[in-house]
C-alpha cells in the first residue's frame, strides 16, 4: 500500500470513528502515524484530501456489477447498480440519519466548511459513477449519448429525494416503493 494510501485509509478510519468534522489536516496526519507537512506533499488542500477520502468512500461501496454484460437487459442492469444508493433495510434509520447529519453540519446554521467539501466531494464522485454506468450502457447503444450527464443529474436529483423520503416522509415512503422508483427511472433512462 503506497504511502497516498495510507493516509486515504487513516482519514477513513477516523471520519468512521470520530465522523466527518474530525478531518482536519493534523488529525489525519496523526491517524496515519506522520507529521502535517508530509500530509501536504500529498495533499496539498484540504479541499483535495476531502476529495480523496469521498472517492473512497463512493468508491468502496459502489461496484460497477453487471453494467458492462451486454448480454443481461440494460434495465436491470441499471436498476441493480442504483439499488446500491439505497441503505440496507436493516440498517435504514442509521445510514439515513448519518446522511441526513452530514447536510445539517454542512449548510445548518453554524456549516462546517470540511463537511461541506466531504459532501461536494462525495456528490462529484457519485456522479462520475453514475456517468460511468450510463457510459457504458450508451457505449453499447442503450442510453442516448449526449444525455448521460443529465442522466447522472436526475438519478443524483432522485436518490436524494428517495433518501429524504424514506427519513422524513410523513406518509414514509418504504423501501419496496424506493425500488420500484429507482426501476421506473432505469426504464425512462434506457432508450
Amino acid at each position: 500500500m503506497s504511502r497516498r494510501e495510507e493516509i486515504i485509509e487513516a482519514a477513513v478510519h477516523l471520519a468512521r470513528a470520530e465522523g466527518i468534522g474530525a478531518l482536519s489536516v493534523r488529525a489525519v496526519a496523526n491517524a496515519a502515524g506522520i507529521g502535517p507537512t508530509t500530509l501536504r506533499h500529498y495533499f496539498p488542500t484540504q479541499a483535495e484530501l476531502h476529495q480523496a477520502v469521498a472517492g473512497a468512500v463512493v468508491g468502496g461501496s459502489l461496484d460497477d456489477l453487471a453494467i458492462a454484460d451486454d448480454t443481461r437487459e440494460p434495465v436491470q442492469r441499471l436498476y441493480e447498480c442504483l439499488l446500491q444508493f439505497l441503505p440496507p433495510p436493516e440498517h435504514r434509520e442509521a445510514v439515513l440519519g448519518g446522511w441526513f447529519e452530514l447536510y445539517r453540519l454542512a449548510l445548518g446554521p453554524e456549516p462546517l466548511p470540511a463537511v461541506r467539501d466531504l459532501l461536494e466531494s462525495g456528490h462529484h464522485s457519485s456522479a462520475q459513477v453514475l456517468q460511468r454506468w450510463l457510459g457504458t450502457l450508451a457505449g453499447q447503444g442503450h442510453v442516448v449519448p449526449d444525455e448521460v450527464g443529465t442522466h447522472a443529474a436526475r438519478a443524483l436529483a432522485l436518490i436524494d429525494g428517495l433518501h429524504l423520503n424514506l427519513l422524513l416522509g410523513t406518509e414514509r415512503l418504504d423501501i419496496e416503493a424506493a425500488r420500484d422508483t429507482l426501476r421506473w427511472f432505469a426504464e425512462r433512462v434506457i432508450a
